[in-house]
């Protein structure tokens, strides 16, 4: 099968369904490893954004692995958090193209995160024990946690969906129990070359475009329109004049629709204030939402730079705090453009406000 001329879609449906709580993708790599690379081993961090007091329900690790050999040639060992996965390669999804092979393969982690405890984060270590090289493009966690404060639909896919250049093809996906709230829809695209781009439209409408870029690159895209039934579609174009063989690959996908009580802090009060030569900045902050948020920071901004940080305590809903932060005078002068931000974290998400000093 001639891989530049046809479009190839390998998609697994892996999880989906409704939770009291939300779901959430977290992104790693690249990790090359091999002979060219002079590497046989290697790992790559996860950051677990989670709330300490969510109950993580289930875990999934994502690994995206390009490789030469067929893959009952391919050797490695995974552990992650230190413990063994497995030193078999057995990928659940495997596709040929242009003399090379693109894998993915999935482990229910959940029992080594329970065996393990929960912490803020998460390692996978990976050894190569052949003699070529191997490439692993991503690895991803897919966590669905469960928390009082938030209700989620969700859909999570896991595959190939391979367009060639100057093509477009389309897939459709379903969301059951669709909750009422703002839809999200997070996944990672690899991209050939610099000399390709990449479109993607949801229902019709255009939600996101990666230009310039070579390799994998995670997408995030906020308050899209999900329905019970979807239809995205991928248009891989390239420059005028420039003959690629190369395939766009939209490797994971995970669509939600979360309903969340969230958050506000609103600045109310924002005053510079010298006081024998020294400056300070006086704010009082109000959480004008309806939870509280999981962190939360205040930062005063000079010119784009940020020359002071104070962690705020978590504001429960209708309360309010004044507090004062210093400032160092030679970088906060009458010439700066001074700003003062909220940024708070509630679940995955973060959120900011900011209002100008005058």
């Amino acid at each position: 099968m001639d891989m530049a001329l046809k479009t190839v879609s390998e998609m697994l449906t892996v999880k989906k369904g409704v939770v009291n709580g939300e779901v959430t993708l977290i992104s790693a790599g690249p990790l090359k490893l091999g002979i060219s690379y002079g590497n046989r081993s290697g790992s790559l961090p996860f950051q677990l954004p989670i709330p300490a007091d969510a109950k993580v329900k289930e875990l999934t690790l994502e690994i995206a692995v390009t490789h030469r050999s067929e893959p009952y040639n391919v050797k490695w060992r995974l552990w992650f958090n230190g413990f063994p996965l497995t030193r078999e390669f057995k990928p659940q999804i495997t596709v040929e193209a242009k003399e090379k092979f693109f894998s993915k393969v999935l482990f229910d982690v959940t029992p080594v995160l329970h065996a393990k405890g929960f912490k803020e984060e998460a390692i996978l270590t990976v050894k190569y024990d052949g003699n070529e090289n191997l490439v692993i493009d991503h690895a991803n966690l897919i966590v669905t946690y469960e928390t009082p404060e938030a209700k989620s639909s969700y859909v999570y896919c896991s595959g190939a969906f391979l367009i060639p250049p100057n093509t477009s093809a389309s897939y459709s996906f379903d969301i059951s129990g669709v909750a009422e709230g703002f839809g999200e829809l997070r996944g990672i695209i690899i991209l050939p070359s610099k000399l390709s781009k990449a479109e993607l439209f949801l229902n019709d409408k255009s939600i996101y475009n990666a230009i310039n870029i070579t390799g994998a690159e995670e997408f995030y895209i906020e308050n899209v329109d999900l329905k019970e039934r979807n239809t995205i579609k991928l248009v891989h174009e390239t420059q005028e004049k420039v003959h690629l063989k190369d395939y766009i690959n939209l490797s994971t996908m995970l669509a939600s629709i979360t309903y969340m009580l969230k958050p506000k802090l609103d600045i109310v009060k924002a005053q510079l204030v010298a006081v024998d030569n020294k400056e300070k900045v006086v704010a009082k902050i109000r959480n004008n939402g309806y939870s509280k948020p999981d962190k939360a920071w205040l930062l005063i901004i000079d010119t784009g730079v940020v020359v002071s940080r104070q962690k705020l305590p978590p504001l429960n809903p209708g309360e309010e705090i004044e507090l004062e932060i210093p400032c160092k005078k030679q970088t906060l002068t009458k010439h700066g453009i001074v700003f003062i931000r909220a940024v708070w974290t509630k679940l995955s998400r973060t959120f900011t406000s900011e209002v100008r000093i005058r």
